[in-house]
This record gives C-alpha cells, sequence and structure tokens, in this order.
C-alpha cells in the first residue's frame, strides 16, 4: 500500500501572503515540533528563509505568541508530555526508580533547595600539591601569626 505524501513546502502564492501562514503548515509545524525536530529543520521543511521564519514568529504589539511560535510551544509542550508520562507509566507499573530519580530531578526539580541551582555560579579551586609551604605563601599570600 503506498502512502500520500504531504505537501510541506509553500507555494510561491503563499510566500507572497506572509506573514500569514496557512493552517496546514502551521500543523505541520506543530507536528514536527511535537517529535522534537529542531527549529532550523522545520523552517527548511516549510521552504522558508531564515528572514521569513524570524518574521512569522514574531510577537504580536500586545504580546501574543505569533500562530507559529504558539505551535511551536504547543508541540513541544507536547512531545514533553508524553515524556513525562512514559517515565511515570514506568515509575508506577514497573516500579523503576530510574524514572522515580528522573521526574524528581527534571520535572519536579525535588530536593533542588531554594532558588533555581541551575543559574548559581559555580566556583572551583584548584591547589597545586607539588608547590612548597613558601611557594604556596606567595601565591595566595599567607600571612603568618607570630
Amino acid at each position: 500500500m503506498q502512502t500520500k505524501r504531504r505537501r510541506t513546502a509553500l507555494t510561491k502564492k503563499e510566500q507572497a501572503a506572509l506573514p500569514a501562514l496557512p493552517s496546514e503548515a502551521i500543523d505541520i509545524a506543530r507536528e514536527l515540533a511535537t517529535e522534537g525536530v529542531r527549529e532550523h529543520t522545520i523552517r527548511r521543511t516549510l521552504g522558508l528563509s531564515p528572514a521569513q521564519w524570524n518574521k512569522l514568529k514574531e510577537d504580536s504589539e500586545e504580546g501574543e505568541l505569533s500562530p507559529l511560535a504558539l505551535a511551536l510551544e504547543e508541540g513541544r509542550a507536547e512531545g514533553a508530555g508524553e515524556i513525562v508520562a512514559f517515565m511515570k507509566r514506568k515509575m508506577l507499573d514497573e516500579g523503576s526508580e530510574r524514572a522515580a530519580e528522573w521526574l524528581a530531578d527534571r520535572v519536579f526539580k525535588i530536593n533542588k533547595g531554594d532558588g533555581n541551582g541551575d543559574e548559581a555560579p559555580r566556583v572551583l579551586i584548584q591547589i597545586n600539591a607539588a608547590l612548597s609551604p613558601e611557594d604556596y605563601g606567595r601565591v595566595i599570600n599567607v600571612q603568618h601569626d607570630h
């Protein structure tokens, strides 16, 4: 059985009508975003130039998402929801500790403390163990109590 291939690239008439995308193109963008396809690939699949893509993703003057940006966000949210549902099923049905840990860390951010630990600055202090005490004193300017 042969399946009918769906048209994805815009016609010249549709490109001329930009900044509006046909609803079929919006649906394609949403489906591809659900599958985790990168924006660059979605743009090329639809046959849009980078300038056209950026124009179509611009928010309205009222701050509302454009239809394309909304479709991308909805698609990503649906794809993420499928992953979360899969991990919840593994946790509940199979008793998977790994799925529970993944959900706790990535989704529910349990045991992260106050604030967002991902944005906290990281400090790394390296001390060369091969230095003599005198050399350490010169490097970190240690003051001795006499």
